[in-house]
């Protein structure tokens, strides 16, 4: 297969197992800040992950209100993402934002790549949902969508104790604006600590 076809593979593989991870772990989200699951979007992420989610929770049981489950699939989706790269041997690929070489990797730092890429996805999915949320801000009825509620649940756990510090000032929340900002520096620090350790 040529370089140009081991490219589209990877892109094709990689972007719908990162969504469907992300899907499973906004399913994880979504339990633990209690969204309402009647939400036209929850029902949707519901729908696309009951079907491997119900036969692992017979095995795997939640932890308080924490869906252990979903955060297993999650990795799972990963764990097979980098290790279809490998098998394929599609060598160095851009993933944890650089560049990966799943070729010389064994089992149990194909592993550790998926757990550290589970921890990049849960801190994409705050940064992007805070994003989303502030560009709703601006529309007419932007906070009346029906993602609107369910971005509003998300977000609220990382923006309440900022409000505590940074109040609006002139009718402006900067409140967003700063935890994008601390979310990314955290990020960066943390992943990048995470592949060091880890992938080394």
């Amino acid at each position: 297969m040529s370089q140009s076809a081991l490219s589209a593979v990877q892109f094709l593989l990689g972007t719908l197992l990162d969504l469907y991870a992300m899907i499973v772990a906004l399913r994880f989200v979504m339990q633990s800040v209690r969204a309402d699951y009647y939400n036209p979007i929850a029902q949707f992420i519901v729908t696309a992950t009951d079907p491997l989610l119900r036969p692992l929770r017979r095995v795997i049981p939640s932890l308080g209100r924490y869906d252990t489950a979903s955060l297993v699939l999650c990795l799972v989706v990963l764990f097979v993402k980098f290790a279809l790269f490998k098998a394929l041997g599609l060598g160095i690929v851009n993933e944890l934002g650089g560049l990966v070489n799943v070729a010389a990797m064994g089992l149990p730092t194909l592993f550790a790549a998926a757990l550290v890429n589970l921890v990049h996805l849960f801190f994409n999915i705050m940064i992007f949902a805070l994003i989303v949320q502030a560009l709703l801000s601006w529309l007419p009825d932007g906070g009346r969508s029906p993602i609107a509620g369910l971005l509003q649940s998300i977000t609220m756990p990382v923006l309440a104790p900022i409000r505590r510090f940074v109040p609006p000032m002139g009718g402006l929340d900067l409140s967003t604006l700063v935890a994008i900002i601390g979310l990314f520096a955290v990020q960066k620090f943390v992943v990048g600590t995470l592949a060091a350790v880890l992938l080394a």
